[in-house]
């Protein structure tokens, strides 16, 4: 939930400036505000914790115990970073080195100085060249200029003659050491590398050290930039600081300045502040906070949605995936990280319960649905006697054969054993078509098809309608939204000649349904323009636009059911693919296909099924751009 952060004034001694701080960071519950606008860069001290630690986490560590004492965690610190410096620097140089040695190889081992002992003594100076190769030019077939060879499709000469010359399309190679030279001095290079290397991995023994180094210097740091912002009065006998403090810990902070004797009042919030916003969230709403802080921060006037996003977000998630199978293999993966991994802290320990909830709602919802790896089970396995959707298919059978629409008819044109079909199951079985030799039950895959699609819509529209619910206060105009929707539903399966899950599910008339969800589309429009004009005057006239964003945030839930079975499309063809071909392809095929599918599942359940609370939902009961409360507090390690 959101808790309400007021605005205070300390006032007390500068003989007790230091102790009210350091008490106010033991207790961490108050932000202080400053004058000044807080430095984005870390101060040095700092900085060489984090440039270390970031260091050894990428070395090797060396089974070897660490003889050094080196004082403190700052000292460590600073030697990690200037051995790091000096590695990288001779990486660079073995970089170049390398890179040079490519560059004369083909020229051969040969010493500069005895060249040069060599070109005084005959009065002769030797020349290095090369040009792009197979063009052959005219320089290159002259008596003192002398092939070598062709390498990276660039040809090589060297030329002898008693001074430097020039030739056209020959470019010159200076060559200060040769090949021979260059592999002694990387050799060095290599030894000294090893050897950094070496010490950065016996200092890796080191790294709880700089991280408690790296806290309690946080700590400090923090704990004077807070002091720094208190301001000196009557020469400097009296301090006063401003800070934002949770109504919940108001009477810690009194508590606090009654112990130290110092004056607190809790002041008027000036238009220029920027209220803090603060979440306290346990259980399953804190995974929630978790979310949405991913997107963005809720204002002080925004109502927690971490509750609601974290519910909501797993039933789309669950829905897109919709595989039992998946679900068992995330939950798997889970649960051995969970084990691994799950005490390292609580934000990686929140994400890996969270994942867990994820799969539990996949494996769920993939029995609801009779999904398990593409595997299609027959309608008359008893595997589907326990599917929702299975139920449901058989009501609308059921529907059909009572009331007898159009749709009706047109099954029984295309399959005349249905005209004197009275029981629903029978209904189903007799809908069937055979190709290659397989019996492909077409009502009853069609009313599963149609029916998953419309528990998206259904979803979708209850999702809207409750963000209405939650924002009434603010926007009256939500109430003639939430008729307007309710209308729609009811309405449009008389326009489309469709039988809805209202009709078979709820047993709302057909006719009926559709004539009272027209008066509810006009009168909910009616209500909510009205609605708004009586809250924001001529400009409520401008809400009768929102019909067009309404009816496409609904439609944007028919995802779930895209998303959904283009996954189930895959597992399926995966399986077909893998069954036809021999064993061991066949596993491969079928090992790989899921790996693949399993993996976009993920993907299009995490980035859909945020991306409807995200932009959907939040757009009618979120006004966002808030910023977090960061009190002064003690930071420690788990």
């Amino acid at each position: 939930m959101r808790i309400n952060v007021h605005k205070y004034l300390v006032l007390g001694p500068t003989s007790l400036r230091a102790q009210f701080f350091a008490r106010a960071q033991e207790m961490g519950i108050a932000e202080f505000i400053g004058k000044k606008k807080p430095s984005l860069q870390n101060p040095v001290e700092v900085q060489n914790f984090i440039d270390a630690l970031h260091v050894l986490r990428r070395m090797t560590p060396v089974k070897q115990a660490p003889t050094d004492d080196y004082g403190s965690a700052h000292v460590i610190a600073q030697h990690v970073v200037e051995v790091a410096g000096k590695l990288e620097h001779l990486q660079e140089q073995r970089r170049v080195l390398e890179k040079e040695m490519e560059r004369v190889a083909i020229f051969g081992n040969f010493s500069v100085p005895r060249l040069e002992k060599i070109e005084a003594a005959a009065n002769r100076k030797v020349q290095f060249f090369f040009s792009k190769s197979g063009k052959a030019p005219n320089d290159s077939k002259r008596e003192e200029v002398i092939y070598v060879g062709m390498d990276t499709e660039l040809d090589y000469f060297v030329a002898i003659n008693k001074e430097n010359t020039s030739y056209d399309e020959l470019i010159e190679i200076v060559i200060e050491r040769s090949h021979n030279e260059l592999e002694h001095e990387l050799a060095e290079i290599l030894r000294q590398i090893d050897g950094f290397e070496t010490e950065l991995g016996v200092l890796t023994h080191h790294k709880k050290i700089l991280h408690q180094g790296l806290v309690d210097t946080l700590n400090h740091t923090h704990l004077e930039e807070s002091t720094k912002k208190a301001d000196q009065l009557l020469s400097d006998e009296l301090f006063a600081v401003e800070s934002w403090v949770p109504k919940n810990e108001a009477g810690r902070l009194f508590a606090l300045g009654e112990e130290l004797g110092m004056f607190v009042q809790r002041i008027q919030v000036e238009k220029k502040d920027r209220v803090p916003t603060y979440l306290k969230n346990k259980g399953t709403s804190r995974m929630g906070e978790d979310l949405i802080n991913i997107y963005d921060v809720p204002s002080t006037t925004d109502k927690d949605p971490s509750g609601w996003v974290f519910f909501c977000f797993a039933i789309f998630f669950s829905m897109i995936v919709a595989d039992a199978g998946y679900g068992l293999i995330l939950l798997g993966i889970s649960l051995f990280l969970l084990f691994k991994y799950g005490k390292t802290g609580d934000a990686i320990r929140r994400v890996l319960i969270l994942s867990s909830s994820l799969a539990l709602g996949c494996i769920f919802w993939g029995i609801m649905t009779t999904s398990f790896l593409g595997i299609d089970f027959s309608i008359e396995s008893p595997v589907r006697k326990v599917s929702v959707i299975n139920w449901m298919v058989e009501k609308k059978a059921e529907y059909f054969l009572a009331k007898k629409p159009k749709a009706y008819q047109e099954w029984v044109k295309e399959f005349p054993k249905e005209a004197g079909v009275t029981q629903p199951n029978t209904f189903l079985l007799e809908g069937v078509r055979e190709t290659e030799g397989k019996k492909k039950y077409v009502i009853y895959n069609s009313f599963t098809d149609n029916i998953m699609m419309e528990l998206s819509i259904f979803i979708g529209t209850i999702h809207i309608m409750l963000s209405f619910m939650r924002y009434l206060g603010r926007n009256w105009a939500g109430l003639g939204w939430i008729v307007f929707m309710a209308g729609g539903y009811l309405y449009f399966p008389l326009v489309l000649k469709a039988i809805s899950l209202i009709h078979f599910v709820f047993g709302v008339p057909y006719e009926f349904g559709g004539q009272l969800g027209l008066y509810l589309i006009y009168g909910g429009l009616g209500l909510a323009v009205l609605l708004s004009i009586i809250q924001n005057r001529l400009g409520g006239l401008g809400e009768i636009m929102h019909v067009i964003g309404v009816f496409a945030d609904v439609m944007s839930y028919l995802r779930i059911y895209a998303l959904s079975l283009a996954g189930l499309i895959m597992a399926s063809t995966f399986d077909h693919m893998g069954t036809s071909m021999p064993i061991y392809l066949g596993i491969f095929v079928i090992l790989a296909g899921h790996t693949i599918n399993f993996t976009l599942a993920l993907m299009g359940g995490l980035i859909h099924g945020l991306r409807l609370n995200f932009i959907e939902w939040y757009h009618y009961s979120f006004e966002g751009g808030g910023r977090h409360f960061s009190p002064l507090k003690l930071l420690k390690i788990n």
